[in-house]
């Protein structure tokens, strides 16, 4: 990976102004076309060696956010999608599937409501029950609120599923990860302490 190129970029991204929504626009599409790329090939080389399974599927839940979504998609490749949003952050999938390139038939999306994981529990029962003759499944918990994530969890682990989320060093002037620290966290399952 061109580390070079990452550091050009983070500074121009971080120099560029933000006074007004224009300007915010501006650098969000920049980071979002120049950064997210570098990014997502830096993640890909540091952390394909921690991958030690394969899914079939994977459901995540989705937030204002789409970029480590796409991350975690990317590394760990499964063939079937959940993405579980709400009515607002839908439109985020359009934006995630065409940086992936994903196809029509892998993506499923499910709008849910974003206190109230019963949603989440239906549409992950439905979607395991789907494909779960096919391969393992995993999940994604970096996205959406507080409820919709622990929702996720908790369903990941009545259905077996195994338990990612996407971590990084956030930069809170600017709204958004620093590009090249995000890394794959595993949860352990809980039931092991029994």
């Amino acid at each position: 990976m061109n580390k070079e190129a990452l550091e050009l970029g983070i500074a121009k991204w971080q120099s560029m102004p933000r006074n007004n929504k224009a300007e915010l626009d501006a650098a969000d599409g920049f980071f979002d076309q120049q950064l997210m790329p570098l990014s997502l090939e830096r993640f890909l080389e540091s952390q394909s060696p921690v991958v030690k399974e394969e899914y079939f599927s994977m459901a995540l839940s989705l937030g204002t956010s789409w970029q480590p979504l796409a991350l975690s998609i990317a590394l760990l490749k499964p063939k079937k999608i959940l993405i579980m949003g709400t009515a607002e952050t839908m439109p985020l999938t359009k934006v995630l599937k065409g940086f992936l390139k994903l196809d029509d038939g892998c993506l499923q999306c499910v709008v849910v409501d974003r206190s109230e994981p019963d949603d989440i529990y239906r549409a992950m029962r439905n979607f395991h029950k789907r494909w779960s003759a096919y391969g393992k499944m995993c999940v994604d918990i970096t996205g959406g609120t507080k409820a919709m994530a622990s929702g996720v969890a908790m369903m990941a682990t009545v259905l077996g599923a195994d338990i990612y989320y996407v971590e990084s060093t956030y930069l809170p002037l600017y709204r958004r990860p620093l590009p090249g620290s995000e890394y794959l966290k595993a949860l352990s399952n809980p039931t092991v302490f029994k």
